[in-house]
């Protein structure tokens, strides 16, 4: 998803132990590790110290910024991947023209992510952009709030992240490239590690959570994507210790993944909300409008004894969830886990899915380290605050490299 970035110049103020060596640190994020999913992975690697984290209300787009910021959702803006656009700022708009094409022709894939690549050059995006199955009409309003690379944006939503923190202090930092598949960035991830000798390494694994939504837990498929990611771990972790210096390996997931048990057809809803501004994830149905509007709605929502929870704007709030101008919506109807919306704005039937209440076993991320967890590391906002302490990074006075 973004190309790789390692900072040239040597470090004018070095990260060292108590004994004088260089602290480095491995940081690797693997998509869709949750407790479950780690200890059928076998620990990926054999990390001895392991444990869960807490996650946020949302998707990965909401998880990662949380990672990287050590921030929730309230505060660096992300959720999912979809937005109500401001006044004027949506960069979406354009692609309301893809209505006038047969729906045959408009939902192929090959023709949406025709149109992603083009509206990504036009309108100067680098981060993630995928425009799923989300119908023309609704790119009159919606935005797309990821418009950057997350992995070397300064800051996300007016959060530093620490990767960004550590290219200021002059550490060499490098970020595995997104975009390239999983084999070749394992590849020049673990040669980089070898022979640019990086203080902070952030490495990436995304095929787990491909194979977990194909095939859900426990299958072959899920398994043998585990053992390739063991495989990169390993390597990487011996590649960044042949580089010398006091090394700590973090790995660290953003959710878990529940199986699905049970399919809806949101399209009946949809025909008796006809007029409503809402939008359909995978797991989660969001809706704008007065408080009449969102009655009506709710009203419906349980006319059709839907199973799951509906958040209002207080709800929402308690769960750190970005609410100032109502964003990702106004009120949410979050499915109980397990449930899925096919066919959604996002994509169709699947065997695993992720995105559930924060309360919910797949909300919970994984981690795993050769160093033991501080006790004050429970959830992914605490990730970040864990390697600016080891790197010595920021003014917080929380001293957890011991």
């Amino acid at each position: 998803m973004h190309p790789s970035h390692i900072s040239q110049q040597p470090s004018p103020t070095v990260a060292r132990t108590g004994g004088g060596a260089e602290q480095r640190v491995l940081l690797v994020f693997v998509d869709a590790l949750g407790p479950s999913q780690l200890e059928f992975a076998g620990g990926l690697g054999g990390l001895p110290y392991r444990g869960h984290l807490h996650g946020i209300l949302g998707y990965s787009c909401g998880a990662l910024p949380t990672i990287l910021t050590g921030t929730a959702p309230e505060q660096h803006g992300r959720m999912c991947l979809f937005s109500q656009a401001n006044q004027g700022t949506g960069v979406l708009s354009p692609l309301v023209h893809l209505g006038l094409l047969p729906r045959l022709i408009h939902e192929r894939g090959r023709v949406r992510r025709l149109a992603a690549k083009v509206l990504a050059r036009t309108a100067g995006l680098t981060g993630y952009v995928d425009l799923y199955r989300v119908p023309p009409e609704l790119f009159e309003w919606l935005d797309m709030p990821e418009r950057e690379d997350l992995f070397t944006a300064e800051r996300i939503g007016g959060q530093e992240t620490f990767l960004s923190e550590a290219r200021k202090a002059g550490l060499r930092v490098f970020t595995a490239p997104w975009r390239m598949p999983e084999a070749e960035r394992w590849q020049h991830t673990v040669e980089t590690l070898r022979t640019k000798r990086p203080q902070l390494a952030f490495a990436y694994a995304t095929e787990i959570d491909g194979a977990l939504h194909r095939t859900g837990n426990g299958s072959q498929e899920a398994a043998a994507a585990a053992r390739r990611v063991t495989t990169g771990i390993e390597r990487a972790v011996e590649a960044m210790r042949s580089g010398g210096g006091e090394v700590t390996t973090i790995v660290v997931g953003d959710h878990g993944m529940a199986d699905i048990h049970r399919v809806i057809d949101p399209r009946p809803l949809l025909r008796h909300l006809s007029g409503t501004r809402l939008f359909v994830d995978s797991t989660m149905m969001r809706f704008w409008g007065s408080d009449q509007e969102l009655d009506r709605a709710r009203a419906l929502v349980e006319a059709e004894g839907l199973p799951g929870r509906w958040l209002d704007s207080r709800e929402l709030q308690a769960r750190k969830a970005p609410v100032k101008d109502e964003p990702y919506g106004r009120a949410f109807l979050v499915l109980d886990e397990g449930n899925l919306f096919s066919p959604s704005f996002v994509g169709g039937t699947v065997r695993g899915m992720h995105g559930y209440d924060v309360d919910c076993h797949s909300a919970r991320a994984a981690i795993a380290s050769d160093r033991p967890i501080p006790a004050g590391v429970g959830a992914l906002t605490d990730v970040a605050t864990w390697i600016r302490s080891l790197l010595g990074l920021g003014n917080s006075g929380v001293s957890w490299a011991a």
